[in-house]
């Protein structure tokens, strides 16, 4: 799974992860300014369900 958000000070972080199912747990820290990031990814909807 890849995630990108902005960081506070404008930057832009992105990485791949990978992880169960459900729910993906990992930290971001933004190369620019040194901002750690801690996230949890939740699926909440599974897209072949209808």
């Amino acid at each position: 799974m890849e995630y990108a958000f902005e960081c506070e000070c404008g930057e832009q972080v992105s990485d791949f992860t990978r992880g169960g199912d459900v729910e993906v747990s990992t930290v971001a820290v933004c190369d620019a300014c040194g901002t750690t990031y801690g996230l949890t990814i939740t699926t909440i909807q599974n897209g072949d369900e209808e």
